[in-house]
């Protein structure tokens, strides 16, 4: 043990735990401990940190400690580091005077959680609930914030959900007046297991008729400590951007790996990726996808999907599309730290050996250089359905800590401009996959699947942007996962791009 977090604020002793449930993001400090003995051997300027895969440098303080050296993380000291609602990441990298590497990876998730990214969610703690979980609201509908045609004079938005406590939950009032509020069903308790406190929540569901002038809905819930959580859901009266249309050519780029080459030696076999794989890449080549040409489509499968090949494909494929064509990149199947050194990340190729993947897999680093030297078009979506819960499995990979692959596959790959990208799941969560979808797919890309197909289509224009597509499948797989399973998007300055046509049923 060399590394331990502690929470001054919340009076929580220092601990070693690598997964742990703070009560909110309203965190000003965290302290990582430097033990000793291997602190004694490790010098100040050998010491970095991380949180949520920012580097920590300019919010951090390194001081001597009595059991050992301690790295002050001044959170709100500077923007960008504060927590964030739902999961938060602290990694810790130091090397001795002879070259060794520790490292340390924490997952630290609020009981408080942000659980719709188009919703604004406020909490206000009680004086006398200082360490106490405060109230929590989950919005079922509506799934994203309401629009209103600029001929409309009013719209009936139905409006239901649930609202969770340490304590029991006093009241629920939804624009200022309070509704009625029932007891949680028990099969919901069962389902929910993200959710803390269900067993002394309510559920609400009411319809709200919305003036053509309403700009907001805020709907908030007390608890009888008189802490206050309030979800605040924004009304669009302006009439949407119409959809745009991809300019150029448009290409894909599919891989979908099921069966690994050493799937007896710790990489296990999925059921289902190849399967979604080829799903997306005759999908795209369909009338409603706009036509991708197969000529300017590259599919890699299973045993297609060597190392060798992925890295070609990375190379050549994806320098084709020049400035105003579309590239598409899908990829379904492990991400996964290596377990001889969990700070490196990779994407696991088919012929991928666990104990030697700095040669055998595809690092973060490869990926990252191979998106930014070789695609020169502007538009790039990237749907990546990573981190299965089969994972890595041998006597010496039973424990691989903590999964931050999907963090970094969005951080590195990310641009504000031109660029978006969806991963399966949050920060160390797994992505299922099971033949209760569609007979047989994950769950992420049953979904892509379906919303391109015209259920994503919100505002019934026939066309499935970006922005429409992405927030369909993050609320869908999150419902029908039960929050076990969360989806991460970014989506830059692509909300309006068309990717399908929603024919009229």
């Amino acid at each position: 043990m060399v590394f331990e977090l502690e929470f001054p604020e919340l009076e929580l002793p220092p601990t070693g735990k690598t997964e742990m449930v703070i009560p909110s993001d309203n965190v000003s400090e965290v302290l990582v401990h430097v033990l000793k003995p291997a602190a004694d051997n490790i010098d100040y300027s050998a010491i970095r940190t991380s949180v949520n895969g920012q580097a920590a440098g300019a919010v951090a303080e390194i001081v001597s400690g009595s059991r050992g050296k301690v790295v002050k993380l001044r959170l709100k000291s500077q923007p960008g580091y504060q927590f964030v609602s739902g999961r938060n990441t602290i990694e810790v990298w130091a090397h001795n005077r002879r070259g060794r590497l520790y490292y340390r990876s924490f997952v630290l998730t609020t009981a408080n959680d942000k659980w719709n990214d188009d919703f604004i969610y406020e909490v206000q703690v009680s004086s006398q609930a200082k360490n106490a979980v405060p109230p929590q609201v989950v919005l079922f509908e509506p799934e994203r914030g309401v629009e209103l045609s600029s001929s409309m004079k009013s719209l009936g938005v139905k409006i239901n959900g649930i609202a969770t406590a340490a304590t029991n939950i006093k009241r629920v009032s939804i624009g200022g007046k309070n509704v009625a509020i029932k007891r949680i069903p028990e099969v919901m308790t069962r389902q929910l297991t993200r959710v803390p406190n269900m067993e002394r929540g309510v559920s609400f569901d009411t319809t709200m008729t919305v003036a053509a002038n309403a700009t907001r809905i805020t709907i908030e819930a007390e608890d009888e400590l008189g802490s206050l959580a309030r979800v605040i859901v924004p009304i669009n009266s302006r009439q949407p951007p119409a959809a745009t249309k991809p300019a150029g050519r448009k290409y894909a780029l599919v891989i979908g790996i099921s069966q690994y080459k050493n799937n007896t030696k710790g990489i296990r076999n999925l059921e289902y990726a190849d399967v979604d794989a080829r799903a997306i890449y005759n999908f795209l080549q369909q009338p409603e996808a706009g036509g991708f040409d197969r000529e300017n489509m590259f599919l890699l499968t299973n045993e297609q999907a060597t190392l060798a090949e992925v890295r070609q494909a990375l190379t050549s494929f994806i320098a084709k599309p020049t400035a105003d064509d579309l590239l598409l990149i899908f990829v379904a199947g492990h991400g996964a730290p290596d377990p001889g050194a969990p700070q490196n990340l990779y994407v696991i190729a088919y012929d991928t050996t666990v104990l030697d993947m700095a040669a055998t897999a595809l690092a973060m680093s490869d990926l990252r250089r191979f998106i930014g030297q070789n695609i020169k078009c502007k538009r790039v979506i990237m749907l990546l359905d990573t981190c299965h819960s089969a994972g890595l499995a041998t006597d010496a990979t039973r424990d691989l800590g903590n999964n931050l692959t999907n963090l970094y596959l969005e951080k590195l790959l990310y641009q504000e401009e031109g660029r978006a990208i969806i991963t399966s799941s949050d920060v160390n969560e797994p992505s299922h996959e099971s033949d209760r979808w569609g007979n047989g797919h994950g769950v992420f890309t049953y979904y892509l699947l379906q919303g391109l197909k015209g259920e994503a289509d919100v505002n019934h224009d026939h066309l499935v942007t970006v922005g429409e597509l992405f927030r369909y499948v993050r609320q869908k797989v999150r419902l029908d996962t039960h929050f076990q399973q969360n989806p991460r998007m970014l989506i830059g300055d692509n909300e309006n791009l068309a990717l399908a046509v929603a024919r009229s049923q």
